[in-house]
């Protein structure tokens, strides 16, 4: 999707590019300085060497240490430090918030997101913290209703979502490696997003729509080792489910809340509904489950904010960082209750919402124990 041209080795497609006129921007004016500033703190990280560390008033080395970064989807190269130089400058902010292990581990560490919904929000989270190889999936493409909760232009509508995701992290960080699947995770490919024949994934953040291939991702996973990951925005409320497949290949699917279905179960919509409500049930809101009981009637799909979106990909990429990073994250199932967190205790009900009474008889019109 880019090219990363070296100054002296790739000198005629640079030519080439400066003759058909595309704009530079040159990231040095303002890297140099912060580099020089950098340099003089003092290394007190033991886990680490200490960085590499080159004379900015050099021009050979400067040039040594750059590279020209070719956007073709905005018609612009950007000349800046290499990979080594740009991830100290990227990451200088999280400097003992992470360790220098806990950064390589993260920078090492591949992370597959199956559903850019969601999981983009939880992809820019994961790149932003300094994450550089990536497995994205995703078969959708950018439409006008993504809008309220994908960061996403209406120039790119109808654009690819694993495009525009790869495209937004390549202009965060152009070292990230990215392993593109836009038919979205299907059984074909699953053994290859997952990494099984070579480099197995080290966590999965999953934030499918379709609940058999949330059940099946998992089945997979945890055959595999892999540990997985999903956040489910309910109204303000977002439900963190962690289930550590890496450290136990007996953990029940969706904490034994996924065991009972089969693939077939899909098929038909009724079980679809009951799916769902098994998987998230208990941990519906008032207003959300009022739009459960309105899917196909006054709402043509599960309702979404986008600052709940948001919330829940911050929230879902630092307990994959966590992860990675060798902390001591249990499997479980976590509620960040923003309304209690927030509404005064009385509120009154509005029409859009389900009291308790009627969230257990729904539910038990959908069969679902509580």
């Amino acid at each position: 999707m880019i090219e990363i041209l070296h100054p002296d080795d790739d000198e005629h497609r640079l030519s080439e590019l400066r003759a058909a006129g595309v704009p530079e921007v040159d990231v040095w004016a303002y890297a140099a300085d912060e580099l020089r500033a950098l340099n003089a703190l003092d290394h007190v990280d033991p886990g680490v060497s200490p960085p590499t560390v080159i004379d900015l008033d050099d021009p050979v080395q400067l040039a040594a240490h750059s590279r020209f970064v070719h956007f073709p989807w905005r018609s612009t190269v950007v000349r800046l430090p290499d990979a080594e130089l740009f991830y100290r400058l990227k990451t200088a902010r999280n400097r003992h918030l992470l360790t220098g292990t806990e950064q390589e581990a993260w920078a090492t560490g591949c992370i597959g997101v199956a559903g850019l919904s969601v999981g983009s929000a939880a992809l820019s989270s994961c790149a932003l913290t300094g994450a550089r190889r990536f497995r994205l999936a995703d078969p959708d493409v950018l439409a006008p209703t993504n809008l309220n909760r994908i960061e996403g232009s209406v120039c790119d509508i109808g654009v690819s979502k694993v495009d525009l995701a790869a495209r937004r992290v390549l202009e965060f960080d152009p070292y990230i490696e990215l392993e593109l699947f836009p038919s979205g995770y299907v059984a074909a490919d699953a053994d290859a997003f997952l990494g099984l024949s070579t480099t197995a994934a080290s966590v999965i953040i999953e934030e499918i729509d379709d609940v058999a291939s949330k059940i099946d991702l998992r089945r997979r996973a945890r055959n595999a080792g892999i540990p997985v990951v999903s956040a489910t925005d309910m109204g303000d409320n977002v439900v963190i489910d962690i289930e550590r497949y890496d450290l136990d290949r007996q953990y029940p699917i969706f904490h034994g809340r996924g065991e009972g279905f089969d693939a077939g179960d899909a098929a038909d919509p009724a079980q679809r509904m009951r799916m769902a409500a098994s998987i998230v049930g208990d941990s519906l809101t008032s207003r959300m489950a009022f739009s459960a009981a309105q899917l196909g009637r006054s709402v043509a799909s599960w309702p979404q904010l986008g600052s709940t979106a948001a919330m829940a990909g911050a929230l879902v990429a630092t307990v994959a960082r966590n992860i990675v990073c060798g902390r001591a994250v249990t499997s479980g199932r976590h509620v960040v209750d923003v309304e209690h967190m927030l509404l005064a205790p009385g509120e009154p009900s509005g029409w859009n919402e389900l009291s308790s009474d009627q969230i257990s008889e729904l539910l038990r019109v959908l069969g679902v124990t509580q």
